[in-house]
């Protein structure tokens, strides 16, 4: 897997694929209780993707979940961040009608484990609200923006990335809602932060 992880990074895919490869045959024969194989299979999955192997991809990353649930359980946080980046992936790919059930399926492991407060839950709350605003679902991407919203102003340092990404995803989701007093201000408020940093 090293080996694997460091050809990747220098760009010799071949290479890479061949140590995965060969990673994946040593970890078919651990028990079924070792995430390796599971790990491995993500692994490849993602290079495979990030090669637009995604017909490739695809099979491997239904595997590495399938066997990650029988390790952990289908609740667990491991199986939920393996589920939000399933999300993304179908997400990237057009695949919407699978990405959503993912994206609340990962949502409600995450935040179940961890809170609401925890970076791991913004992160997917947020994309969960950025995929209804792609879709033009505003009234359902609103409560998801103002949740994070006023947890992201809530915390002591806030993040002032994330903050003005909200802020302005925030107010496209106003202004299509007919809301463009409140919209303005998300902006305002937006405008101000940028010019502080």
């Amino acid at each position: 897997m090293e080996a694997a992880a460091f050809a990747a990074r220098a760009n010799q895919i071949d290479e890479a694929e061949e140590w995965f490869l060969s990673a994946e045959r040593l970890a078919r024969g651990f028990d079924t209780t070792d995430p390796r194989l599971a790990v491995t299979l993500g692994n490849l999955a993602d290079l495979y993707h990030g090669e637009g192997r995604d017909s490739e991809a695809d099979p491997l990353y239904l595997e590495a979940l399938s066997l990650l649930e029988q390790v952990d359980g289908p609740e667990s946080a491991r199986v939920g961040r393996f589920v939000a980046d399933l999300a993304v992936f179908y997400t990237v790919l057009g695949r919407s009608e699978e990405a959503e059930p993912l994206y609340h399926r990962a949502l409600t492991a995450l935040e179940f484990e961890y809170g609401p407060y925890h970076d791991d839950v913004l992160v997917l709350r947020t994309a969960l609200a950025g995929f209804y605003l792609e879709q033009a679902r505003y009234q359902e991407a609103d409560p998801l923006y103002r949740e994070v919203l006023a947890i992201l102003w809530d915390m002591p340092e806030p993040d002032y990335d994330r903050l003005l990404t909200v802020l302005n995803e925030y107010g496209l989701v106003l202004q299509a809602l007919g809301r463009a007093e409140e919209a303005q201000a998300l902006l305002t408020e937006a405008r101000t932060i940028r010019e502080q940093l």
